[in-house]
């Protein structure tokens, strides 16, 4: 249908508006929502429309007056438009009345006057004026907002925004508009958060009165990620890269931040330039090493990385903090805006007051894991039903059905050490680690000795239960996960193992290579290349590996405790293995999203050439992490003021020595002694604490019960300085302090140690796909295809066993139906859901036989064969390949009913029998679907059974062949 001239003409000038800036909305659709808009047909006194009222800032600035190509912009057209500027309605706010502004345009030429001067003429312009350009011509007639320059936010299109970051930055400047100073986005993890962040930050500096934005990151490496992600970005005006239009910088001093348009920040850094201190790249990433190291030492690591309580057995010890106030390097209101990546840690406690000291500043809060505590810090408050929400969700299940990440499938792999722990015999020989100095003695146990699952891999480690995972893993990975795949060691899937702890992480790749052998000395694999520690504690720079492992063909197993936890972009990593437990919610989320992102086929067999794509990520799961029960952090109140640094138990016991014996050196000095003897004593390490009191003269626990009570009875003198004597107090202390050999036991005990058996005894007594996993995609699989049996007519037909063909196209509506409502039912998935239930004992009576090869997975005619099982119309479930062979027999024998008794000649066999694999392979065809398919074979087909008869008989062949209603 032809457009009318009129809608020709409104065609051109939408566009025009579009391209600069302007939403072009009904009266119907105007809300807060819109920056600068064009209203279509704005209602004016009298009973006028406006052909396009023009909006910024949320009031009337001009009108444009649109006429068809033919209609001359004349006189009468001007004054029409002119009127139509006096004729504004009160009830429509404006920022100046008459209107000081007025466009005409019949799509082909664009006129523009200010209608303030009253000798200004009608000037032509070769493009739309933009909300910016108007409201700075506007001047003093516009009293500013913050927003009013804003221009509409992109539309989501391919290579520029997807639609959950237009819709994310359209709530935050929202938000923004309405008087919020907080906001907290929840983005899934691989959304695109950072360059969402990108977007907000070019559109506040280049349209509002931001100055100054502060992104602050949670790691070293993010921070590196973060400036390559500014630098690439270039959805900007000019189309430039961001770096080139403003300044983006990591915060190294002072003195480079004052012509800083965006600086990038660890908290951890930005206080120590805020209070003057020296600060390294190192000192960004003490805290993950200390989340390293503590996991070995606690008990549990439900809040230990997004908790910043106190110590909790890590040996860093908070100094005290004088809060800086006044003292501060920066002014309070230096930053404009804050941008924290992963809010859900780092900026609560004690370091919150470093973020609020920038207490005029909007924040922006992003994460993919919110917590009760990053809701109450943005001022969210629950529902009826006591549930939360961000001021904008986008959550990991959308993005798989948006396609913008890919789910998980969980193989679980069990073993009997990690199930149900183990035994070390009296005697047996055992290698005794210290964890202080890596030192290992090879001793005879005691003493008879049980150890639990929980104890596997933190206090005892069995190289053999590594072992079997590993080979487990090898052995599966291309039969039961890639099976569609050539087999090629050296292009293993990219694959990050994690580990408990960093020596475990050692040990694991230790034995990776043991099983990887053959292969390394052969050479087909990198022996230095091939696995490797991504940790804070590897020996080469971990930001230059996380970028290898993403980018280099044979780097192809990383193993890491936290440092690639969180945060880090690996698109082409296609397997996760868990060798830790994990009981934080948040944290488990934040690792299975290292293995979600999607990425492109083409760039995935950069690194993987033999790879077709990546529609999905295997968690391998080996100690339970699955189905383990999980934590939220709890919300508690800002802590006392941020330390300056973390000091060690070595330094605090340097401080002790030089006399500063404050009552909380003191008293803190006895907390860690009575943590070490309650952790050591009456277990196997019983002998060191043995060991330190023939050192001390004294037991621990004598020591650490002389300290503390000293101090809870308030019995020694005052402590003034240490320029002072303190008798009393040092006398206090002298039984470690004063002995360096004493020291250094106590160092080591505070260490702690951990056994490796040699190599202990295991078994693998479960390898399969997950039945957690299988039983709710099964239960919607079956739900969907009952709730639509009657709208979708693949599911029609198969229901009610109608006598009608299924053909391709139909298939084709099934399955992308089905994977709209779940990626993970994908019919080869479903296939092996079923299959899963039945290995486990739950489908009585029913036989499942596994796809066994890349044809028969990608088989479309599958999903008849899944339904009928699942309508229970067969109970059996096997592929339309392994019966195409005996059902093609039985046509041939008895060809339509054997009612001609014509046989078929060899050659006619061999044409009935490249139709019957197109059949198997794609559903029932059409003599139109053949030809398109193979214009040859359609013709050899119409000789065999006449032209007449050919489509009756093809019908026939279809069914009976996928056995929908067959004879």
């Amino acid at each position: 249908m032809s457009l009318k001239p009129e809608e020709k003409a409104r065609t051109k000038i939408d566009k025009l508006l579009l391209k600069a800036g302007w939403d072009v909305i009904t009266r119907n659709q105007y809300s807060d929502l819109y920056n600068g808009c064009a209203v279509c047909e704005g209602l004016l006194e009298g009973n006028l429309e406006a052909d396009y009222l023009l909006f910024v800032g949320g009031k009337v600035i001009g009108v444009l007056e649109a006429k068809r190509k033919e209609k001359k912009l004349s006189v009468d057209v001007a004054e029409q438009a002119q009127k139509y500027t006096k004729s504004v309605p009160d009830w429509y706010p404006v920022w100046r009345n008459p209107l000081p502004f007025v466009f005409l345009s019949n799509g082909e030429t664009l006129l523009f006057k200010d209608l303030r001067d009253e000798d200004s003429e009608y000037v032509e312009l070769s493009e739309m004026k933009t909300p910016k350009e108007l409201v700075e011509l506007a001047g003093s007639d516009i009293s500013d907002n913050g927003f009013a320059k804003l221009p509409r936010v992109l539309e989501a299109a391919p290579g520029k925004l997807r639609e959950c970051q237009h819709d994310a930055i359209q709530t935050v400047e929202l938000e923004f508009k309405h008087g919020s100073d907080r906001v907290l986005l929840n983005l899934a993890t691989g959304s695109g958060k950072t360059f969402t962040a990108c977007m907000l930050s070019y559109r506040a500096l280049t349209y509002t009165p931001v100055k100054h934005i502060l992104y602050l990151v949670d790691r070293n490496n993010l921070g590196k990620q973060t400036l390559t992600e500014f630098s690439q970005f270039k959805l900007t005006e000019s189309e430039q890269n961001f770096t080139n239009i403003y300044q983006v910088e990591r915060l190294k001093k002072l003195d480079g931040i004052k012509n800083t348009q965006v600086c990038v920040s660890t908290i951890q850094r930005l206080f120590a330039v805020l209070t003057g201190q020296n600060f390294t790249d190192a000192d960004d990433d003490a805290e993950d090493q200390e989340d390293e190291e503590n996991f070995f030492n606690s008990n549990d690591d439900s809040e230990g990385m997004y908790d910043e309580s106190d110590s909790n057995g890590s040996p860093y010890i908070e100094n005290a903090f004088q809060y800086f106030g006044n003292n501060a390097k920066l002014s309070k209101d230096f930053f404009d805006l804050i941008i924290v990546d992963e809010c859900h840690r780092s900026i609560y406690k004690r370091w919150r007051k470093v973020l609020e000291y920038f207490d005029s500043a909007k924040i922006i809060g992003l994460t993919a894991t919110p917590t009760p505590q990053a809701y109450a810090f943005f001022n969210l408050q629950p529902n009826v039903n006591g549930n939360y929400s961000a001021t904008y969700d986008y959550t990991q299940e959308q993005s798989f059905i948006d396609g913008i990440n890919v789910p998980p499938r969980i193989y679980r792999i069990k073993t009997d050490v990690t199930e149900n722990g183990g035994e070390i015999a009296e005697g047996q020989r055992i290698i005794e680690v210290k964890n202080r100095t890596s030192e290992k003695l090879v001793v005879q146990q005691e003493a008879e000795q049980y150890f639990t699952n929980k104890d596997v891999d933190r206090s005892v480690m069995v190289p053999e239960q590594i072992k079997k995972v590993v080979q487990e893993y090898k052995d599966i990975v291309y039969t039961r996960l890639f099976t569609d795949r050539e087999p090629l060691w050296q292009y293993l899937p990219k694959t990050l193992f994690f580990a408990k702890t960093d020596k475990h992480a050692d040990l694991i790749i230790s034995i990776i290579k043991e099983v990887f052998q053959d292969e390394l000395e052969s050479g087909l694999l990198d022996q230095d290349h091939f696995v490797q520690k991504i940790t804070c504690k590897a020996t080469s720079n971990t930001n230059q590996l996380i970028d290898d492992f993403r980018t280099q063909k044979d780097f192809r197993i990383a193993v890491t405790v936290t440092l690639v936890a969180t945060g880090t972009d690996v698109k082409p990593l296609e397997v996760l293995v868990f060798m830790r437990d994990i009981h934080s919610s948040v944290l488990y989320t934040q690792m299975k999203g290292r293995g979600c992102r999607s990425i492109d086929d083409d760039v995935l067999r950069t690194v993987t050439p033999n790879a077709d794509t990546k529609d999905c990520f295997y968690l391998i799961d080996a100690v339970g992490v699955t189905t383990s029960e999980k934590k939220i952090p709890k919300v508690t109140p800002p802590g006392p003021d941020p330390a300056p640094k973390k000091i060690t138990l070595e330094h605090l016991m340097e401080l002790l020595a030089l006399g500063n014996l404050e009552d909380e050196n003191i008293e803190l000095f006895g907390e860690i002694c009575a943590r070490i003897n309650k952790k050591l004593e009456n277990t196997q390490y019983q002998k060191h604490l043995d060991e330190f009191a023939e050192l001390a003269k004294e037991s621990l626990v004598k020591f650490t019960t002389d300290v503390l009570d000293a101090m809870a009875h308030n019995i020694l003198p005052q402590f003034i300085s240490n320029q002072n004597p303190n008798h009393e107090r040092k006398k206090l202390v002298s039984p470690v302090i004063d002995h360096d050999n004493v020291r250094d036991k106590l160092l080591e005990l505070w260490y702690g140690y951990y056994t490796i058996l040699r190599p202990g005894e295991d078994e693998v007594t479960f390898s399969d796909f997950s039945v957690e996993t299988a039983e709710p995609h099964i239960k919607l699989f079956e739900e969907y295809i009952n709730n639509h049996c009657d709208d979708i007519e693949a599911l029609r037909i198969l229901y009610n066993d109608e006598d009608n063909i299924i053909t391709n196209a139909m298939l084709i509506d099934l399955q992308n139906k089905l994977l709209a409502a779940d990626p993970l039912l994908k019919p080869e998935f479903i296939w092996d859901f079923y299959n899963t239930l039945s290995s486990n004992g739950q489908l009585a009576n029913k036989h499942i036989i596994p796809l066994k090869n890349k044809t028969e997975k990608q088989t479309l005619t599958n999903l008849i064969q899944l339904v009928r099982f699942a309508y229970q119309k067969t109970d059996t479930l096997q592929a339309i390949n392994g019966i195409i062979g005996q059902r093609f027999g039985l046509y041939i024998g008895r060809h339509a009913g054997n009612e001609k008794n014509v046989e078929f000649t060899e050659d006619q066999i061999n044409v009935l029998r490249e139709i019957a694999n197109y059949i198997s392979q794609m559903g029932c065809i059409t003599r139109q679907e053949l030809f398109a398919y193979d214009k040859s074979l359609c013709m050899e087909g119409i000789k065999i059974f006449t032209n007449q008869n050919f489509d009756s008989e093809l019908t026939y062949f279809s069914k009976f062949l996928l056995q929908i209603k067959a004879a």
